[in-house]
């Protein structure tokens, strides 16, 4: 009897848990934009795997690429860039979206543009960018709640259409370049 008792509770609890991720699935997207792994991908590289791996271990997670290849029209070399929006599927890269882009579009700093063009392949009303050196401690969390509130409607109010805030860079003090950048 207790045995069976114990296997009810863990069936509800897994079922529960299901439902949660479900839920947390339909209100959240995580999209990661990866400059190289299409260069890393066609070249072979292990560190395109790792990606794909960490894909299939979170199945909610997305990675936005932008691909180039080169076609030939008219006998002419000619390069095609994409944006590319994959998933994990059985532990491979399972294409969802692909943007044909006008041209190249990293033209000037390449981090902003590879963030700009991964913003297509994300929805709602609400977009956080978090670099890759930028730490998402408890207090960040804090403050994401007050920084959504900024956006609710107020009578004779504009509402906000950018709100920027001051990030913690926990790289900033490797040099005195990187603390400069850091401001």
């Amino acid at each position: 009897v207790g045995t069976e008792r114990e296997q009810n509770k863990r069936n509800i609890h897994q079922s529960l848990s299901t439902e949660l991720d479900a839920l947390a699935d339909m209100k959240f997207s995580y999209v990661i934009s990866c400059q190289k792994f299409g260069e890393q991908k066609s070249n072979g590289d292990v560190h395109a795997q790792d990606i794909i791996d960490l894909m299939a271990r979170y199945p909610a997670l997305r990675v936005a690429y932008i691909e180039e290849k080169e076609i030939i029209v008219d006998n002419m070399p000619h390069k095609v860039y994409s944006s590319v929006l994959i998933k994990a599927e059985n532990n491979l890269d399972q294409e969802i979206y692909r943007i044909k882009l006008p041209g190249p579009p990293i033209i000037g700093e390449g981090k902003p543009e590879n963030q700009d063009h991964a913003i297509i392949f994300t929805r709602g009303e609400a977009l956080q960018t978090i670099d890759m050196n930028q730490d998402n401690y408890l207090e960040e969390a804090y403050k994401m709640r007050n920084v959504l509130q900024e956006f609710v409607r107020h009578p004779r109010d504009q509402t906000p259409t950018i709100l920027g805030l001051r990030e913690h860079i926990f790289t900033g003090s490797v040099s005195s370049l990187a603390g400069f950048m850091s401001y």
